[in-house]
């Protein structure tokens, strides 16, 4: 659920957006303790502190593992879609390697098929997915140029059919991590987690300002910090479940290097 309010937490810098998130939730807080406040009378609240301790440590604790467990799932599937993102140039970087085996005339063609691609990932791609547009169809077309060259290539021993082989296995697999890839930048935690993260949320701050605090300024700055820490773990989830939304997303640097690297001509030429 990227709503309109998280996605452009997502476009601005990741100190901008942190910094919003923590001060926005801490003053957030410190309202809600004013509204208590000026409805509950302070000696009523005073006189249930035990109890209020009580259920707060159990609803704290509750609140917490939620937390924890969405944070380090978040966490996990940032590092999952890293680790995407650098096979996915591998196996492109593979694919140009193994081009060696065919005739000169197809292995030029199918390089310089290969090289746009990853210049289209870079350019083309990634500027998309950082700014939430739909995906670019480039790069599809050009995988299925490569695709019906490799397929009409004719070998004429079993050396050159291995190749064939195995390249037309690593192309499957780049599709498969190519479409992961997507599925990625589209997908979203669900709904229901949002709601338990924000009710929860809602809940926490709740109890800690039932309390009938001595000074309310103390009050007022403990119920901030919370509000505060709440914010900055809740921000931190936002971040991570787009990849590749903002300044903050999966680097592209394993397409860049892979650049770089074909136009230095860093790879194997037939002949050679």
């Amino acid at each position: 659920m990227l709503t309109g309010f998280a996605q452009w937490l997502c476009l601005m810098p990741t100190a901008a957006a942190v910094l919003i998130a923590v001060v926005g939730a801490a003053a957030l807080a410190v309202a809600a303790l004013f509204v208590a406040h000026a409805i509950i009378p302070h000696g009523l609240r005073s006189q249930h502190n035990d109890l209020a301790g009580f259920v707060l440590a159990i609803v704290g604790v509750i609140y917490a593992v939620l937390l924890a467990f969405i944070a380090v799932a978040v966490w996990e599937s940032y590092a999952e879609v890293g680790n995407l993102v650098q096979t996915e140039a591998n196996m492109v970087d593979d694919l140009y390697r193994d081009t060696i085996s065919l005739p000169p005339g197809l292995a030029l063609q199918l390089r310089q098929d290969l090289f746009d691609y990853t210049e289209t990932v870079v350019q083309k791609e990634w500027p998309h997915m950082e700014a939430a547009m739909p995906a670019h169809l480039k790069g599809w077309r050009i995988l299925d140029s490569f695709h019906l060259a490799l397929v009409g290539y004719k070998p004429a021993d079993g050396s050159g059919l291995a190749a064939q082989s195995t390249m037309l296995e690593t192309l499957r697999k780049l599709y498969d991590v190519r479409r992961g890839r997507f599925h990625a930048a589209e997908s979203d935690l669900p709904a229901v987690v949002w709601w338990n993260l924000t009710i929860g949320a809602a809940i926490l701050i709740g109890f800690s300002c039932l309390f009938g605090a001595a000074r309310l300024a103390m009050h007022a700055a403990m119920v901030g910090l919370l509000g505060a820490s709440i914010g900055l773990v809740l921000v931190v989830i936002v971040l991570l479940d787009n990849p590749f939304l903002g300044s903050s997303h999966v680097s592209v640097e394993p397409f860049q290097a892979l650049t770089m690297a074909v136009e230095t001509m860093d790879y194997p030429k037939p002949g050679q």
